[in-house]
């Protein structure tokens, strides 16, 4: 899949199409809310 030439997860991409869209989706779901948790907690804690 040409979407997948910048994935790392190649494999994963070439079994599952679209994987590796879903995986960005996630990361930066995680970041998102790595940070409005540290935000609340630093704010509550004050």
């Amino acid at each position: 899949m040409r979407g997948c030439k910048l994935c790392r997860y190649r494999t994963v991409c070439n079994d599952l199409p679209g994987v590796c869209i879903l995986l960005i989706y996630v990361a930066i779901f995680v970041v998102v809310t790595a940070l409005g948790y540290l935000f609340v907690t630093q704010e509550l804690l004050q």
